[in-house]
């Protein structure tokens, strides 16, 4: 028997597309940045180019659920 399949795809949104490219560009300058004027220690440097790209995905996440609410 064959099995039917009932999920309807998700759309995909042009801030879900667009998140990850801008939190890779903000982590990329922000790495630079720290790298070329910081006298912290490189896993710092590391750990904060991430936090950057985390928190840009997920504030470019909240913009486009607000965004679809209204």
């Amino acid at each position: 028997m064959k099995r039917r399949e009932t999920e309807e795809a998700e759309e995909t949104t042009g801030a879900a597309v667009l998140a990850p490219i801008v939190a890779t560009a903000a982590a990329a300058f922000v790495f630079w940045w720290l790298t070329k004027y910081s006298t912290i220690c490189e896993r710092d440097i590391i750990g904060t180019a991430i936090t950057v790209w985390c928190a840009v995905v997920i504030r470019i996440m909240l913009w486009a659920e607000k965004e679809e609410a209204e």
